[in-house]
């Protein structure tokens, strides 16, 4: 009996390379994606207007004593603003703190209610709004540009309607907020800045998150606090804690490092958005000594 054998036919070499071709192909598209849809979407990533409370506002306590007044931004939106007058004491500093919030929420949450009663104690008072787009203050166009326009807005009608001196202005930014406040102490006279929680830049954020994605080349809105803090000669108190999962401690002290005296830093413990609460005797403690100190100086920040 003759023996049969079955042969083997070699699959073309071509079959073989689209094998190996076609998931390279779909990782490809996929990556070109990723990177579409947080061009798109980049706003989307900045701004939270809709988080963290939302824009629906809560009543102020009535211990805070919240003047509600409507400042016009340049291009006449109303931005709701919370005017709270320090306590009537013999010892208050006669100091008032511009609050630039951060990217979500409103100026009425219950926690940002709670972190202005304790300054309060302090001895100052508070103006606090939220930018276009954010609680009751109108719609429109939200992006970094704008933003800067109403905090610089707020700023304005505190000195020339308010009446407050500008030497008697501490700027104060969380978050998203000290590129607000940053951007604004580099271009007016005040008498200090504090930052809390801050970063370098949003493509610096974003970059660490996304470390495979091309975010420095795609980010238009960049809050570049560290293209200006070495213009900003005005007394500076930056605090962050060492637990911040949402701003990592080294962006605080990347920061610090770039800015020039007179300045301070405050390690902090607490998370993002409660070392006030978690870490109260080094928090108050710190600003409170801070304040004090320059409630007695006139120092301002040059023009450019």
């Amino acid at each position: 009996m003759s023996g049969s054998h079955t042969r083997i036919i070699p699959e073309p070499p071509s079959n073989r390379r689209w094998l190996l071709v076609v998931p390279v192909l779909i990782a490809v598209l996929g990556y070109l994606g990723a990177i579409v849809y947080m061009k798109v979407n980049e706003r989307g990533f900045v701004y939270h207007p809709n988080s963290y409370g939302g824009r629906a506002m809560v009543a102020p306590a009535p211990d805070l004593r919240v003047e509600s007044v409507k400042v016009q931004s340049p291009d006449s939106l109303s931005l709701v603003t919370w005017v709270v007058p320090p306590p009537a004491r013999d010892d208050t500093l006669g100091l008032w703190v511009l609050v630039c919030h951060g990217n979500a929420g409103n100026i009425s949450l219950p926690l940002r209610q709670e972190w202005s009663r304790a300054l309060l104690a302090e001895g100052v008072g508070i103006v606090s709004f939220d930018y276009r787009g954010f609680g009751a203050s109108d719609d429109g166009d939200l992006r970094e540009a704008r933003v800067y326009d109403d905090a610089r807005a707020v700023y304005e009608w505190m000195v020339s309607t308010r009446g407050i001196p500008a030497s008697r202005i501490v700027i104060y930014g969380h978050s998203l907020g000290s590129g607000v406040a940053s951007h604004l102490a580099a271009r007016v006279e005040a008498a200090g800045l504090i930052l809390e929680g801050a970063f370098t830049s949003v493509p610096d954020v974003g970059a660490s998150r996304y470390p495979w994605m091309p975010i420095r080349a795609l980010a238009t809105e960049r809050f570049a606090s560290i293209e200006r803090i070495d213009s900003i000669a005005m007394p500076k108190l930056l605090m962050h804690a060492t637990d911040d999962q949402v701003i990592g401690f080294e962006f605080g002290e990347r920061l610090f490092a770039a800015a020039p005296a007179p300045k301070e830093f405050v390690r902090l413990t607490g998370g993002h958005d409660r070392a006030f609460k978690s870490d109260s005797a080094t928090y108050y403690g710190a600003r409170g000594t801070w304040m004090r100190a320059i409630a007695t100086r006139d120092v301002e920040s040059p023009i450019p």
